[in-house]
């Protein structure tokens, strides 16, 4: 199931928007409901209404409104006016009866299957190993979106929401031994605080900290979560770098684009790679072919009369990754 891209501060609201759709909220007959009320929809900056009805239901409506008394909110029962477009309510100040529209009253949530599965296509995992993704492991709480290819290995990887309020519930789940020993769980609330262990070998990972800040579209960073995978328990590591070259494995990490990790071949390949990056560091996007090539070759006697693209013969993957204009050559961000 593949849905429009969203872009990445939209897909941050959404994914904030199912952490609050966990939480009950009564409608005018008590009977409670799982959603975000109008009145807390209308903050959002990023997600268009177009959004917000592609992405949510409406679920019911909400029994009381936050309404203004001088300067603070004070919760004030609502009910169905003769026009169904509004609701009524009394003002907590004037006691007049005053109106809100339906819109505002009205309870939405993020339709989780269509998220779940958006989730899963921004991670690349395939339709086939994502079965379960439509049935909760518990109910409104933990879903299994699939197994995720991270570096060499196929991991699993969980979402959680509500996990402060459901943190018994889940680690009771993950201590069954038919699971595997190790996973990722990506959360759609804050991060944990540091002495709270994960379950067994898991990684407890919020959300929001794999989602590459510096794309515009949304990209999720495999790199951090491998690193993650690889440190301790609860330890804390900084994010991914726009770009990042892996000296140990002559690996080239581009966290602007959902792209898979270049595995450099040969030491000039990786010679250039290096070169391009630290001066991207430096805040150089564009470096000229003579400065490459010396890099490549150590000196400029070495260099001359030889090309950049003789340096990469035979493989045209660096294209993918290394991009050429009249400025010169960089690493290809977008």
């Amino acid at each position: 199931m593949s849905s429009k891209p969203l872009p990445t501060q939209s897909l941050l609201e959404l994914i904030d928007l199912f952490e609050q759709s966990g939480q009950p909220i009564a409608d005018g007959d008590g009977q409670r409901l799982h959603g975000v009320p109008g009145w807390d929809l209308s903050r959002k900056l990023s997600l268009s209404d177009h959004d917000l009805a592609a992405w949510t239901e409406c679920v019911g409506y909400a029994g009381c409104y936050p309404a203004p008394c001088r300067d603070e909110r004070i919760l004030v029962d609502i009910e169905e006016d003769a026009d169904p477009a509004r609701y009524r309510y009394r003002c907590p100040e004037t006691f007049r009866v005053k109106y809100i529209s339906a819109e505002m009253a009205a309870v939405r949530a993020v339709i989780a299957t269509k998220l779940l599965n958006y989730l899963a296509d921004l991670m690349e995992i395939p339709q086939a190993l994502r079965r379960g993704i439509t049935t909760a492991a518990i109910e409104d709480v933990l879903w299994h979106l699939g197994t995720m290819r991270i570096g060499q290995v196929h991991v699993d990887t969980w979402l959680v929401r509500g996990l402060a309020n459901s943190i018994d519930d889940v680690y009771r789940y993950f201590d069954q031994l038919s699971l595997p020993n190790t996973g990722v769980i990506l959360t759609t609330g804050s991060a944990q605080p540091a002495i709270v262990r994960p379950p067994r070998n898991y990684r407890l990972i919020p959300l929001n900290s794999v989602l590459s800040p510096n794309s515009a579209s949304p990209v999720v960073d495999t790199d951090l979560i491998h690193r993650l995978l690889l440190a301790s328990p609860g330890g804390t590591i900084e994010r991914s770098p726009v770009v990042r070259f892996d000296h140990f494995n002559s690996t080239l990490h581009i966290t602007t684009r959902s792209i898979a990790p270049w595995t450099v071949t040969g030491p000039k390949q990786a010679a250039v790679v290096k070169y391009l990056v630290e001066q991207f560091e430096n805040g150089r996007q564009r470096v000229s072919a003579g400065d490459i090539l010396v890099a490549a070759h150590g000196s400029r006697e070495a260099a001359r009369g030889k090309r950049v693209p003789s340096i990469f013969s035979g493989n045209s993957q660096w294209l993918d990754y290394i991009e050429h204009d009249d400025a010169g050559y960089g690493i290809k961000l977008e």
